[in-house]
């Protein structure tokens, strides 16, 4: 039997959530093989996602939360080892929180079909995206293309920021679509050790100084304090992406060049 699409969801403590968000990727037009990664969850997220996934891993439970460090790759990872051998068309990824209209999966493969993209995702409502940022939870990726990257994710920091960026490396199709929205049950917010920890991302995959220092920026106008976390995890030390290390900052300058020609109207 071949599985066009499989998932991977993960989730922590999401007993309230889970639920519903798995009946949303049970009722899709286009059906998924669902596997959810239990990442130690101490409530009865376990019992209600065995209701309705195709496979449950459980891992070992840390006190200590892994978002935006490289331990949450290897979470991830688990649930692909069980995806790896199946004859899939695309992988999507998803979180405990996160509610999907029912062609969310359809409409966002036929679209990578048509149109030959390896990497893509829809928007959360009432949020902003960057045009070549597919979110983590709600993407989707071509397997055949991401077989030919280990089929993993590196256990690194940035490494859903990694995976896009290899794409572009190779003249490969990137996309975001704001018509393909979906819900999360929780406000995405930014707070110091998220930004301190986006930082160290953008040093693993080397942006470049000014960008990097420009966001940073930005981020101050809102508070000081996420920008100086920014900042000060972009100076930390962190292991590079030796593949992209020469790819993205050159990519950045061509797009803000682009952007303030636009602007200059030149």
């Amino acid at each position: 039997m071949k599985f066009v699409c499989g998932v991977v969801v993960k989730v922590r403590d999401e007993q309230d959530a889970v639920e519903e968000s798995l009946l949303s990727l049970l009722d899709q037009s286009l059906k998924p093989f669902i596997v959810v990664v239990n990442d130690g969850s101490v409530d009865k997220t376990e019992e209600i996602a065995s209701k309705y996934a195709d496979a449950v891993i459980s891992l070992p439970r840390h006190e200590e939360s892994w978002v935006g460090k490289p331990e949450l790759a290897k979470v991830v990872n688990a649930g692909l080892d069980v995806l790896k051998d199946k004859q899939l068309d695309f992988v999507m990824f998803a979180d405990g929180e996160n509610l999907y209209p029912p062609n969310y999966i359809k409409e966002i493969t036929k679209r990578m079909k048509n149109y030959g993209i390896v990497l893509a995702s829809g928007v959360v409502e009432d949020e902003k995206t960057r045009s070549l940022s597919p979110r983590g939870g709600g993407r989707v990726v071509d397997a055949k293309w991401f077989k030919e990257v280990e089929f993993k994710y590196p256990e690194n920091y940035g490494h859903e920021i990694y995976l896009v960026y290899k794409a572009l490396s190779q003249g490969k199709k990137v996309v975001v679509f704001p018509d393909l929205k979906f819900k999360l049950r929780r406000k995405t917010r930014l707070y110091p050790k998220k930004a301190y920890l986006w930082g160290k991302a953008m040093k693993a995959a080397n942006y470049w100084w000014l960008y990097a220092f420009g966001r940073a920026f930005l981020f101050s106008l809102r508070s000081p304090r996420n920008g100086f976390e920014l900042l000060r995890g972009y100076l930390s030390h962190v292991e590079k992406y030796k593949d992209i290390e020469n790819f993205v900052p050159a990519f950045q300058r061509r797009q803000i060049w682009k952007r303030v020609k636009e602007t200059l109207h030149i």
